[in-house]
């Protein structure tokens, strides 16, 4: 003989698990609304995630981009503008001054022409720009180092820095032929301003250069000379 179903109030603990659940459904309905929301209004955030930030900071353009400042900077030579954007381990090779005063000795023998980027091939971190100037075409390598794009010199070229001073470096690139004209000294004073301090030589005046001499002077006969005594009185 089976007992009849339960009916009245279920027990206190069921009523408080029920509220819990409704309450937690609501709570989610409630997320979902205000992400739906967000989405709506600005579905640009909503796409962005840090793969696609890294992947922008390695595209194409911004390596244009740093490439170009770069190369303006040495072919305008603003020398230590561009050792600045050199690699870390790069700048190692050579002091920031030391790099200044190799183009002071051997300046670079196409000066004021700018490089035209015209081929860029990124792989990771490292990046190889194709250029031209002047007819010719040069390869740079860059590296994505600190959030940015850097200029890497060939290792041959860091192996010189290293192994030979400025001025040694300088004497061989003469010898090769390889350095432009070096700038004359600039003259202290502009040479269009007369210095005061310095003579100006007059052209000399040949009357100047003869000593003075006096003129012979006419005795004027109405004028007795004195140093002649007057003739005596004959004696009467």
């Amino acid at each position: 003989m089976g007992y009849p179903p339960p009916y009245g109030r279920p027990p206190k603990g069921e009523t408080g698990r029920g509220l819990a659940v409704i309450v937690i459904m609501a709570v989610g309905l409630l997320i979902g609304a205000a992400l739906s929301v967000v989405t709506v209004l600005d579905p640009a955030s909503s796409s962005k995630s840090p793969s696609a930030a890294r992947d922008s900071e390695r595209s194409e353009t911004t390596v244009r981009q740093a490439a170009q400042v770069g190369l303006d900077a040495y072919s305008g030579g603003s020398y230590g503008d561009f050792w600045d954007l050199w690699s870390a381990q790069a700048q190692t090779a050579v002091a920031r001054e030391e790099y200044v005063r190799l183009f002071q000795l051997c300046p670079q023998p196409v000066p004021d022409v700018r490089f035209a980027v015209t081929t860029v091939t990124i792989t990771g971190d490292d990046a190889r720009v194709q250029a031209t100037r002047s007819g010719d075409t040069a390869d740079f390598a860059f590296r994505y180092e600190g959030g940015s794009w850097r200029y890497v010199p060939p290792p041959e070229e860091l192996q010189e820095y290293r192994a030979q001073g400025v001025d040694q470096l300088a004497r061989l690139r003469q010898a090769a032929g390889t350095c432009g004209a070096v700038a004359s000294t600039p003259p202290t004073s502009d040479p269009s301003v007369p210095d005061p301090a310095a003579s100006n030589p007059a052209v000399p005046d040949p009357a100047a250069s003869v000593p003075p001499t006096s003129a012979p002077v006419v005795p004027d006969p109405a004028v007795p000379d004195p140093s002649v005594s007057a003739p005596a009185t004959p004696p009467a």
